[in-house]
């Protein structure tokens, strides 16, 4: 009998400590959302409310703002006196000799050797027309496999046009059709210096 009794006591003395935490929390809540709610309406309030310096501030005549006095801007150049520019001269003009045209090569066409290019044989023809290269044509090129067909019909036009416009065997590497590049560089070189030769 006499266990039952602070059994009791104890659960009804939780009861009450969670109440009076509970209330407490309650309260802090309330009390802090009372405090926001009238703090903010004063902060509103005194923003709108203008401030002692604000009223002194309005209350002084306004004066004209300060100005400093300004010299004037110095003379300039276009405002001195400048001397007339010679009168031109009336020498005959003189002919200026013609550029000498570089790499002139002789007129034909010129094959090259075959250049192994690993995965076939590379062998271009340079065709001269006036002292320039006119065209380059293969000869012989990687064709026997799919992948060789298919990179040599994209890089081939690329390095025909690369060898126009340089007039030379000097082209650019196409990336992912290194071999053949170089295959053709050195095919057409060997051309080129017949056709100098």
């Amino acid at each position: 009998m006499s266990n039952v009794q602070p059994r009791q006591t104890s659960r009804f003395v939780r009861t009450i400590r969670k109440f009076f935490v509970s209330g407490f929390v309650v309260f802090s809540f309330v009390a802090y959302a009372l405090h926001e709610h009238f703090t903010a309406g004063d902060r509103a309030s005194s923003a709108t409310l203008p401030t002692p310096i604000a009223l002194v501030t309005q209350a002084l005549p306004t004066a004209a703002p300060f100005t400093r006095a300004t010299e004037p801007p110095p003379p300039t150049a276009a405002a001195q006196p400048t001397a007339a520019p010679p009168p031109p001269t009336t020498e005959p003009p003189t002919a200026t000799p013609a550029p000498i045209a570089r790499g002139e090569y002789k007129d034909g066409e010129y094959s090259g050797p075959v250049a192994d290019a690993y995965y076939g044989l590379v062998q271009v023809k340079a065709v001269i027309q006036a002292g320039k290269i006119a065209d380059v044509q293969f000869l012989q090129y990687p064709n026997d496999r799919r992948t060789s067909i298919r990179i040599n019909n994209i890089a081939m036009p690329y390095l025909i046009t690369e060898a126009l416009q340089a007039q030379s065997a000097e082209v650019d590497i196409i990336s992912g059709a290194t071999l053949t590049s170089e295959a053709f560089a050195q095919s057409l070189q060997s051309a080129l210096a017949t056709a100098k030769g």
